[in-house]
């Protein structure tokens, strides 16, 4: 991969950050500049369950000078998520269209599990992934994510609407707090944590880490009262983080304000976050932690990096890939007939890399067919009849840690045009989709329905297939020493969608695989 940069906005309930980075590879790149804004996105939202005018516009604001600090540094991609506050206000879509129009920026929403896996992957990183476990807490404004790491991958994902200023707001209204809205407060937080509780009990591992502002913030304040130098960040014991936060209850916003290592309006939301980041460590048993510089900005920049990287691997089989997972969960949840799926998602895979080289085609795309694949009968859970638009609606509203919620409409979609009618302007699941976003449905689902037409028995006849392109012409081979007329048949059907994506005319044809020769032994 060549050396390029990289511009990461993380849009937070709280503030929002931007860094800029030179990589020549995922695990090896310089961070050019970083700048913040604190924004207070979350202050009234998260409440509110809408983001007012004023903070779409300091929203705006911010991002556009992100974007031209991003161009004056050369830059070559512009990636910008929006976490807790965008993701649970009911006028998002009018968020992203806004800040789009005004700064020419892109703003993904992230589902919860996807903002928790990008931090458990920028902290494995950051402490080292080969062979180790670790477990990561992210306390940010609006939520809090627990990433539970092994090798660098995800083992389990959490995340609870706990945030340092949701809590704020909705519990903490005296100055200094009351007792009983401490209590309170405490008490909400030992709800939203049985599940993390009690799904991970069992569970053991190497480090515990801590990121967010909320947490750094807490590591300084603790080496404040030390008096140790204030540029390092101290692990975090549970019996010094109890008493910190019992100082910190006891002090109005003034005083907490007055601290030299903490602004204002971190002062505002400590005492929350304090009690959050204490609830998971009590609740979970942590002794102590490790804060950790990174977090999700570096985490989209690493997941950005090591699918660009996958780009130039040679092609290996996607059903083993770790990301498919939950992808073959939901199918098992659902009760999809497996051998089908796994025959029609190789298929799927063996036509992607014989029309790659040809097409173009994203290497990361293939993943995307392969989950698609898997998934594309799903919908019979619900209803024989219409099956793939049921598919499309499981799909969509399903767990797929490891994919984006752009990638998640994707393979809806890709699954959702495997069969009957292509993808129409009166399709609002489709044209909500970006142009390039549609491109890419039409091309994997056009591949999606020869994939399936070759396992239209449900027998797996098919061994292996031959791409060969003459001009517009287009000869599929089929390789098997079954009779595959019927799907030969199957793929006539269902070839106009591949021959319109790809402005060609698809022959499909058999040759039967040849004897493999018998070993002989010489004996001596």
């Amino acid at each position: 991969m060549n050396t390029q940069r990289i511009a990461a906005i993380d849009i937070g309930s709280n503030s929002l950050k931007l860094a800029v980075i030179e990589a020549a590879a995922s695990d090896s790149f310089t961070i050019v500049s970083q700048d913040r804004e604190r924004v207070r996105l979350g202050h009234d939202t998260l409440r509110k369950k809408y983001l007012s005018d004023e903070a779409i516009q300091l929203s705006i604001d911010a991002i556009g000078r992100f974007a031209s600090i991003a161009a004056n540094r050369e830059a070559d991609t512009i990636i910008a998520v929006a976490t807790a506050s965008v993701r649970e206000a009911k006028n998002a879509n009018q968020f992203v269209e806004e800040v789009e129009k005004h700064t020419g920026v892109h703003v993904q929403i992230l589902p919860s599990l996807e903002e928790a896996r990008l931090i458990g992957i920028a902290t494995a990183q950051y402490f080292g992934k080969e062979d180790s476990t670790l477990l990561n807490i992210d306390i940010g404004g609006g939520s809090t994510e627990i990433s539970l790491m092994e090798n660098g991958e995800p083992e389990k994902l959490f995340s609870m609407k706990l945030g340092a200023v949701g809590l704020t707001e909705k519990f903490l209204f005296d100055n200094p707090p009351s007792k009983k809205e401490i209590r309170k407060l405490k008490n909400e937080i030992q709800f939203a944590l049985a599940q993390p509780k009690r799904k991970i009990k069992d569970d053991k591992w190497q480090l515990t880490s801590g990121t967010s502002g909320t947490i750094l913030s807490i590591a300084s304040l603790l080496n404040f009262q030390s008096a140790n130098d204030l540029t390092e960040k101290p692990t975090i014991r549970i019996e010094r983080l109890k008493a910190l936060n019992k100082l910190l209850a006891k002090m109005t916003l003034e005083q907490r304000t007055n601290i030299p290592v903490i602004n204002e309006r971190r002062a505002e939301v400590i005492i929350a976050g304090g009690h959050i980041l204490e609830g998971v460590m009590e609740t979970l048993g942590i002794d102590s932690l490790e804060p950790c510089e990174y977090a999700l900005r570096e985490g989209v920049i690493i997941d950005y990096l090591q699918k660009t990287e996958t780009e130039s691997l040679p092609p290996v089989p996607d059903v083993e890939d770790i990301k498919l997972r939950d992808v073959f969960a939901v199918g098992r949840r659902f009760g999809y007939e497996e051998g089908h799926a796994l025959q029609v998602a190789t298929m799927a895979e063996k036509i992607f890399d014989r029309l790659m080289p040809i097409y173009d085609l994203k290497r990361h795309d293939r993943t995307l067919l392969s989950a698609a694949a898997l998934l594309h009968d799903v919908g019979y859970h619900i209803s024989h009849e219409a099956h793939h638009k049921h598919s499309l609606y499981l799909i969509k509203h399903s767990k797929l840690t490891g994919f984006n919620e752009s990638e998640k409409s994707i393979i809806a979609n890709i699954a959702r045009y495997h069969r009957k009618a292509l993808p129409k302007e009166s399709h609002t699941e489709f044209t909500s989709l970006s142009d390039e976003e549609q491109k890419t449905v039409q091309q994997l689902s056009s591949i999606l329905r020869l994939a399936d037409g070759l396992d239209r028995g449900y027998e797996g006849r098919v061994e292996d297939i031959k791409f060969e392109k003459d001009n517009d012409k287009v000869t599929l081979t089929l390789i098997s020493n079954k009779d595959c007329a019927h799907e030969i048949y199957a793929i006539k059907m269902k070839k106009e969608s591949f021959e319109k994506t790809f402005d060609c005319k698809l022959i499909v044809k058999q040759t039967f695989q040849k004897d493999k020769p018998k070993k002989v032994g010489i004996l001596g």
